[in-house]
């Protein structure tokens, strides 16, 4: 844990430094997930790394550093992007071919639920370009919302229910609570 913490700490004090948006007020937090892979393919490893910025926070955010040719990283953050912790669960990434996905979930009382977003690269960087949410109350019957977004298709399910997203898949830098889709916010 503390080589996470440390590697995070030396490679985003250029972010933190230079982005203006999202700034960790100290340093107490830590990482809680790291994946890497060469996302805008130019032979160069890049990174995302998922932060808690305090131990007590509820959310965490995601800091994505891509290699340039002056060598110094360009850095896209996103607050709040997932759950840091809930019902005793951390958020975690896992990578896939085209990015990576930021994923949450727990449980309380009878509410198991998981959240997640997938990120795909293109030329203007990281953007998400899906979003999901799942959850089983085991105390209510076995009762289940499933709720799904595409913004690369521009359409989504609740339910099984379809419905159409406006615009196309948001910059990472530009993500928020209000960009998934009302139908997966209301259950």
């Amino acid at each position: 844990m503390w080589s996470k913490t440390l590697a995070f700490l030396v490679l985003s004090s250029l972010a933190w430094a230079g982005s203006g948006q999202l700034t960790p007020s100290d340093v107490l937090g830590g990482v809680l997930d790291v994946v890497r892979a060469d996302w805008n393919n130019d032979g160069v490893l890049d990174r995302a790394v998922l932060w808690q910025p305090q131990p007590a926070s509820d959310l965490a955010n995601l800091f994505v550093f891509l290699s340039t040719k002056t060598g110094e990283p360009r850095v896209v953050a996103a607050a709040g992007v997932a759950w840091s912790q809930f019902g005793g669960h951390e958020a975690w990434l896992e990578a896939d071919p085209h990015g990576f996905s930021v994923l949450s979930g727990g449980s309380a009382g009878g509410l198991k639920w998981q959240e997640g977003l997938a990120v795909a690269f293109d030329e203007a960087g990281p953007r998400v370009v899906g979003y999901s949410y799942h959850s089983y109350e085991t105390d209510k019957g076995g009762k289940t919302f499933v709720c799904t977004a595409d913004y690369v298709a521009r359409k989504g399910s609740r339910n099984g229910a379809t419905f159409a997203i406006a615009g196309g898949p948001p910059l990472l830098a530009d993500w928020a609570y209000e960009r998934i889709p009302v139908p997966c916010r209301a259950h």
